[in-house]
Order: C-alpha cells, then structure tokens, then sequence
C-alpha cells in the first residue's frame, strides 16, 4: 500500500507526528512526502494534504491536477478542521477534523476494508509518540493547545484541551536528535513558558528546570526556548523563569505575543493580558540578557484609529527604552474563530508610512504587507 503527504512550504511540522505514528504502528505501508511533480509522476493508494486558510486557492486547483494520481485524497489541517464540508466540495474524498495521529491510522485502516467515512475525528489522549520511525526532524513537540481563547487564533478551536510532552519523552527525542548528529534543540508550544503548567499561565520552574537539565545530559550542546516555534506570553514571564533559560539557552531573542498596544482592544480580543504585562516581561526578559522580538497584530475588526495610535505609540517607546524588536502582522480572518465573518479594519496611510520607516531603521520586519494582501484575497473568498 502506497501512502503519501503532500510536502509544502507551511507543513512540514505538521506532517512529522502522522509519519512517525504511522511508522511506528502500520505495517505493509510505504510512505511518502512528495511535492507537485512527486505526485504527477507516480500513483498512490492514499494521498494527503495539510494545509492552513490562505493556502486554500492554490489547494483547489492541484487537486484538479492530482486527481487521477491516487485512490483517495485526503485533508487535514487548519482549514479542513474549521471547514469540513467546504473542503470535500473542493473534490476530497476524507476530511480529518483536529488532531491527525490517531485519525490517519483509523483512515488507513477503514481504506483496507473498503469502509472509508467522510469525516474522521480522533482525538490524540497524549503527545508521547517517538520521532525514531520518522527519517525527517522538526522541533518537539511539548504543548498543544491552550488555556486562552483568543477571538482571532484557531489553536484552541483545533485542539481538545491542553496537552504536554513528559520530560522522559523530550529526553528520548533528544537522545534521538543526538544520535543523529544533531547538537541542538528547538519545540513547538504556543506558549513555552505554560509548559507543565498547573494554570496554562504561571510557568512551572521545577519541571522546566528537569527538562532543561536533562536535554543537556543528553549530548544536545544548544537548547532553543521561547524563539520560534515556542513563543511566549507576556503574563507567563517571571524572574524565575528568565533566569533559568539565561542558564540553560542559547538563544539570546524570546518572542512575546504582545499584539496590541491598546488595552481595549486586547480585552475586546480576550488576550488575558494588559500593556502593562507586555512592559513588565520586556523588563525582565532584558534584564537576563534577551534581546525580546514583540509582536503586534495591526487591522483587528473594529479597531479605531485612535487603538492603532495607541499601539504606534507604544512601539515607539519600545523600540526607544527598550531592547527589542517588532515583528509586525496584518490580522487575517480565520475560519472556525469568533472574528471568522468580521470585516478587518484598514491599515491606514500614516501608520502604513511609519511602518515601513521604522524597517528602514531596522526595529521592525515581518510580512504585513503581504498579509495585507492577502487577508484582502481571503476576505473575498470567505463573503462570496
């Protein structure tokens, strides 16, 4: 039997948990991961795609193109989850809603017996799978899901509850990592620092600490903590936690969500945190050395000039009395969030102007103005 992943540019991370599973407990199943032309020059029993909201154009149109390359076409991901019906009409034969791991081993077998369902959805009880099967390495997994509902994300509408990676699985993945010539470590958390944490907030020193210790003794000379892909929170910044990772990582940049300056609107996007937070774990967070890298959001739906004043005035004494950087986005409506159907608030020509300067002077970078774009491509797609 002939299975393959469908390799992008945004899912890669996704696709190395459902290999590794699938490695480890199907037997007789050769599996792929295949870019466009893999797929045009061959054929599969089962083929899958992974994908998020903005990549849904493109994705409509290849399946047209892969369609007599396979038995079955398979979708996953953000915006399958958040559209289920919407993406079988895009000519899918399955839809796996949430987490993967156990639903493409049911899909598999179901497929054996000629018996396939339409939607498959199954939740994942623990994230202790082992990456050993998997030939592909991407940082580990050690939280998924969230304790915060913020109105424009998807990860706690993707995910059932919150879950944690024990220490004793962290410490085998990177015994793993070692033995494969890798020195150095990076995860995936939507928030680190929450991270065995009783609250989903207060971070818990004591087992980061262990896990800290024990990647160390493991042969992994560098740990990467709080960069990309394991952000943090400014409320869950504490002394404790700062220095620990002063002590045990080499990254010397922590990524802060911050996304407002504007307590209203931060209230209004149930963030959980206040301005204040924000200034409170730049302050520690320099203190131990890190250079912090904030981001901001800018075009939330109702968002007033005088909030994006706000905001443009708080980066302005960020970037003046602080060690940071600003790492800017343009709000993007995302299916199965509460923002899904509201209209973003345009990005006007004086805050446009000043953001482009403040990347000339090097405080600020990311891909707002593509977003922008493309939010206004998405946003047309959703209304039609």
């Amino acid at each position: 039997m002939r299975v393959a992943f469908r390799l992008t540019k945004r899912n890669r991370y996704s696709l190395v948990p459902l290999i590794s599973v699938m490695r480890e407990r199907l037997s007789g199943v050769e599996i792929s991961v295949v870019d466009l032309a893999g797929i045009k020059s061959s054929f599969y029993d089962v083929l899958f795609y992974s994908f998020m909201s903005p990549d849904v154009s493109w994705v409509r149109k290849e399946v047209r193109e892969v369609r007599s390359n396979c038995r079955v076409l398979i979708a996953g991901g953000a915006h399958p989850t958040a559209k289920p019906y919407e993406t079988l009409g895009m000519g899918f034969d399955a839809v796996v809603v949430g987490e993967g791991e156990w639903a493409v081993l049911s899909l598999v077998s179901d497929f054996v017996r000629g018996r396939l369902e339409r939607i498959y959805k199954r939740s994942c009880s623990f994230l202790d799978y082992t990456l050993e099967g998997c030939p592909y390495t991407a940082p580990v997994e050690i939280v998924r899901g969230c304790v915060h509902r913020c109105a424009f994300c998807q990860v706690p509408r993707l995910f059932a509850g919150v879950k944690h990676r024990s220490v004793a699985s962290v410490l085998r993945e990177a015994r793993i990592l070692a033995g494969r010539g890798r020195k150095f470590m990076r995860f995936i958390a939507p928030n680190a620092l929450s991270y065995m944490s009783y609250d989903g907030v207060t971070p818990n020193v004591k087992a980061l600490k262990r896990l800290f210790e024990g990647i160390a003794g493991c042969g992994i000379d560098e740990i990467y903590f709080g960069s990309f892909p394991s952000e943090v929170r400014p409320e869950s910044v504490t002394v404790d936690a700062a220095r620990l990772m002063s002590d045990f990582c080499s990254n010397r940049k922590v990524v802060v969500g911050a996304q407002s300056g504007s307590d209203r609107r931060l209230a209004g996007l149930r963030r959980g945190h206040t301005v204040k937070d924000v200034v409170k774990a730049v302050e520690v967070l320099n203190r131990f050395g890190f250079k912090v890298v904030l981001d901001f959001i800018f075009g939330f739906p109702g968002e007033s000039h005088d909030e994006q004043r706000e905001t443009l005035d708080f980066i302005e004494y960020l970037v003046s009395n602080h060690f940071v950087s600003i790492h800017a986005h343009t709000f993007i409506p995302l299916p199965g969030t509460p923002l899904e159907r509201a209209e973003p608030a345009p990005i006007p020509r004086w805050l446009r102007a000043r953001l482009h300067e403040l990347e000339r002077e090097g405080l600020l970078d990311g891909y707002w103005h593509k977003q922008e774009k493309m939010r206004g491509e998405l946003w047309k797609e959703m209304a039609s």
